[in-house]
């Protein structure tokens, strides 16, 4: 996906390393948001993705045989920011807002009706009085820019963008509301014929992901510059440097999927209605 928070994978790839660790070509594949990585999976189109951990429970709840987990990529970036005239200080303002977030389903999706949830206030596809709207990242800027939308839960650099280009209020760092400030952003998933099919491969991949994490807490820059040039080339458009380096320090890499969060947004999901009950233990057998 081309977020901050798979930057690991994406300097992976685009480097060729990964390439070289499983000495077999990859093709690299991006995706706007977690939901069609997990399509492509399901479809056969795939054979590892790297998604937020909301598309990976959903599809895992109807497809128990389908998936592991292969290791964990990054945890935190993602933050909920509001328009500098939405007039939203805190959660007892949020009654008739429009918020947004980049799909329906993500993992910022649920956090931010979780957040809602949380504070007594329901989506109004629900009776309630909260729009949630799905829209593209960049109609989120614009719209926000507008003074059209009040406010959105989005990854990074997508978050901080939106206070740099359109003034908008970071609200919630989103790690402020986990545990330990720990929660997975970033997954590396893994279809399991695939893993019985070419184990050796596997098992490398896995490696290979790791290192490539342990790159970026090592020399932060060197991932953080190659991941820029890459999200350039695929979204067409150059991101600042600086906006990078912001963004960059809201996100905690670690090869750690962080099962017991997994679990918690696992149950999340099946309390909001968005997916039938699961347990993510075996997504690691």
């Amino acid at each position: 996906m081309t977020n901050l928070t798979h930057a690991p994978a994406i300097a992976g790839v685009a480097s060729g390393r990964i390439e070289r660790a499983l000495g077999m070509q990859v093709e690299g594949l991006s995706f706007r948001a977690g939901p069609r990585v997990l399509e492509a999976l399901v479809g056969d189109a795939i054979d590892v993705g790297v998604s937020g951990p909301a598309a990976i429970v959903y599809t895992h709840a109807r497809h128990p045989r389908l998936l592991r987990v292969l290791c964990g990529c990054a945890s935190g970036g993602a933050s909920f920011v509001v328009g500098k005239a939405s007039g939203i200080a805190g959660p007892h303002d949020l009654r008739g807002k429009t918020l947004a977030t980049t799909q329906i389903g993500t993992t910022q999706d649920i956090s931010l009706r979780k957040y809602l949830a949380n504070c007594g206030y329901e989506s109004t596809e629900r009776g309630g009085d909260v729009v949630v709207t799905a829209l593209d990242s960049m109609t989120i800027l614009t719209e926000m820019r507008r003074g059209a939308l009040d406010g959105a839960w989005l990854a990074e650099p997508w978050a901080t963008r939106a206070v740099t280009d359109a003034q908008a209020v970071r609200l919630i760092d989103e790690r402020d509301l986990w545990p330990n400030r720990m929660f997975p952003t970033a997954i590396v998933v893994a279809r399991r014929d695939f893993m019985h099919r070419r184990p050796a491969a596997a098992q490398a991949l896995a490696v290979a992901m790791a290192d490539e994490v342990d790159r970026a807490l090592r020399t932060p820059a060197e991932t953080r510059d190659a991941a820029r040039r890459e999200l350039a080339r695929l979204l067409g458009k150059g991101l600042p440097q600086r906006l990078v380096e912001d963004a960059w320090r809201f996100i905690d890499f670690t090869p750690d999927p962080l099962a017991g969060a997994l679990d918690t947004i696992a149950e999340d999901a099946r309390a909001l209605g968005l997916a039938p009950p699961t347990s993510c233990r075996t997504l690691f057998g």
